[in-house]
């Protein structure tokens, strides 16, 4: 049952099959039983969760239909705020934080009739690949406990894959939905830019509120892409300040037929070098799609990858770096005034960014807008772009100082941020993308293809996304928690 999709269980709950209450006391049964191994729920809020379930059963017994989400137990990100529990962004300064009421995009799903019955790790300020933080410590992954499930929704997906929830709701500003659904296996999907409301998300601190800083974004997790699509068919409203005035609906799939699909393929990127086993799976997919009747070339954005990355990056550093000890932006100052314009190590680029004026970050911005409308035109030739989600599969656990970091990508070292590099494109542009598991490696680790889109084509995404795993294969539980 815990492995089941979310839809298959709401189905099951409203035809009175399975019970609300059944649900949860069998997701808080598996909590006990492995999250020992894991620690990815962090926070249980079950005596209040399961007196919620009582009543959705109780309405369902009344033929009442609470929603699309009615009596489905779930856990959230540790990012967003939920009343009453403990939600902490993973920063110790936020420790005992207990919000009176829950994010925007919380409170949706619970209209929707979902049952938060705990939260799930993150890094300190959602601020890592890994996930990982001085409250509550380390999360594993599921697939090697050696390895990290990823960032920032790392406790998201480990719970996921390990059958501790069913659904989960992230948060995406450098890949913090995809990576960790790549590194565990899953669905995830970053959305459009702000069509999912961040009202609620920590950071900022609380007390204080973002209502768009142009680049993060909320959105779901899951072990299907079906589930994705039901989230997303909650999630995505205007935001509480707007919603006296604006309304939205997302356009349907441009197709859910493979053979009418146009499928560009972005080729490999010497700036962005990938391990030669992810891009044999990528391979194999694009072979697979091509036999399935789908048209798919090679077909390389209408700028380089280094250009879309200098932009990104000085837009995503002053955000990472909005906050910081004083000394702190003071030493990339004195960086940012010696490095070579050329130079795009990652010292580099969050010096450059975080000592952007804002006169120069208008130029830059400016910048932003003109590749979105070059990405505009390019979808006109192609329904999604298909590239990796990272540059690697997970990796180990390393907590050193991110500048002693390195990664090796096909025998060669590597700087720790090109894990990031691929999330870039997507945010940078406000794009939707879904992370797809499309097969393992031969040391049994998971691999995903990212699957992006025009902006607000949310659907096509994910109808893309059924479609590949209809072709390779979907959602697979880690050996070690098969039941």
């Amino acid at each position: 049952m815990i492995f089941k999709n979310a839809h298959e269980l709401i189905d099951l709950i409203k035809t009175k099959e399975l019970s609300s209450v059944e649900l949860l006391e069998t997701l808080l049964k598996r909590v006990e039983q492995v999250n020992s191994d894991l620690n990815a729920v962090v926070v249980l809020d079950a005596e209040r969760a399961m007196e919620k379930a009582r009543q959705a059963d109780k309405s369902l017994s009344k033929s009442k239909d609470l929603g699309p989400l009615h009596g489905l137990p779930m856990t959230i990100k540790d990012a967003y705020s939920v009343e009453g529990v403990v939600s902490t962004g993973g920063n110790p300064l936020w420790k005992d934080y207990i919000p009176e009421k829950n994010a925007e995009a919380v409170q949706h799903l619970v209209d929707a009739g979902a049952i938060i019955f705990g939260k799930t790790n993150v890094p300190l300020n959602s601020g890592d690949i890994q996930s990982y933080n001085d409250i509550y410590g380390t999360t594993n992954n599921p697939w090697d406990l050696e390895r990290t499930p990823g960032g920032s929704s790392g406790g998201s997906a480990a719970s996921l894959a390990s059958g501790m929830t069913p659904l989960e709701l992230g948060s995406d500003i450098g890949g913090s939905i995809r990576t960790p659904a790549h590194f565990c296996g899953l669905y995830g999907h970053k959305p459009s830019y702000n069509i999912v409301s961040e009202v609620g998300h920590l950071p900022p601190p609380p007390g204080h509120v973002s209502v768009g800083n142009g680049l993060s974004v909320a959105g779901p997790l899951a072990r299907s892409p079906e589930d994705l699509e039901i989230a997303m068919d909650v999630l995505a409203v205007p935001q509480g300040q707007d919603s006296i005035a604006w309304s939205l609906k997302l356009p349907k799939a441009r197709t859910e037929k493979v053979e009418d699909l146009r499928i560009a393929v972005w080729p490999e990127e010497e700036y962005a070098e990938v391990d030669s086993e992810s891009l044999s799976l990528i391979s194999a997919t694009v072979e697979d799609l091509k036999s399935a009747g789908a048209k798919v070339e090679n077909a390389t954005p209408p700028f380089s990858f280094r250009e879309s990355d200098d932009v990104y990056s000085k837009l995503i550093n002053p955000l990472m770096m909005a906050g910081a000890p004083k000394a702190t932006l003071d030493y990339f100052d004195e960086i940012a005034k010696t490095i070579a314009d050329d130079d795009m190590s990652s010292s580099a680029t969050r010096a450059r960014g975080a000592s952007l004026l804002a006169r120069d970050w208008v130029v830059v911005n400016a910048k932003r807008q003109s590749m979105r409308q070059k990405w505009r035109a390019f979808f006109e030739s192609y329904d999604v772009i298909l590239c990796p989600v990272s540059v690697l599969p997970a990796v180990k656990h390393d907590h050193r100082p991110f500048q002693d970091r390195t990664i090796m990508i096909n025998g060669k070292e590597k700087d720790y941020w090109n894990l990031t590099l691929w999330a870039g494109p997507a945010v940078m542009a406000n794009l939707p993308s879904t992370s797809t598991p499309i097969g393992l490696t031969e040391s049994g680790l998971p691999v995903g293809i990212q699957v992006t889109g025009p902006f607000l084509e949310d659907k096509t995404c994910i109808a893309v996304s059924k479609i590949i795993r209809d072709i390779r294969g979907g959602f697979r539980i880690p050996p070690d928690f098969q039941i």
